[in-house]
């Protein structure tokens, strides 16, 4: 069998990248729980966005979090109603609304990323940093290369 028709689950890089991320998804989804935070994965990646980058426009946010816009929309909705985001108007365009982290977000954030850098590290044992910064840089090539 050639190379092109040969395919095997443990050498697919999609298939890696995704079972490492439901892997990381499911035990960060149990730690919040067990540490009585209640956000999803899910919600904590919209959050990381406005952590990185306060004020990111709705729809920005959709495109970096590679979320639909009526996905981003009842994410942004439900944050908000718990008080972790504020969506405001845009000065330059009332249609659009700017997503930012309050205070109680922040505070949030603060303890939902000690808890995932702690399953990370957790992951990372037993790799050597050059190993992993190569394991990003092909990761990100790969995501480069399909958007």
């Amino acid at each position: 069998m050639d190379t092109l028709t040969e395919y095997r689950l443990d050498k697919s890089l999609g298939h890696l990248a995704s079972r490492f991320s439901r892997i990381v998804l499911r035990r960060f989804t149990a730690v919040l729980q067990q540490n009585g935070m209640t956000i999803t994965s899910e919600q904590y990646s919209l959050l990381v966005q406005l952590w990185d980058c306060n004020g990111l426009p709705q729809g920005a946010l959709a495109e970096k979090t590679a979320k639909d816009k009526t996905t981003m929309a009842r994410l942004a909705a439900g944050l908000e109603e718990r008080g972790l985001i504020a969506r405001l108007p845009s000065p330059s365009d009332a249609r659009e609304r700017l997503l930012y982290l309050t205070d109680r977000g922040k505070e949030l954030m603060d303890q939902a990323t000690a808890l995932a850098r702690g399953i990370l590290e957790e992951a990372q044992q037993g790799i050597d940093a050059k190993e992993l910064e190569i394991c990003r840089d092909v990761l990100r090539r790969a995501c480069r290369n399909l958007q």
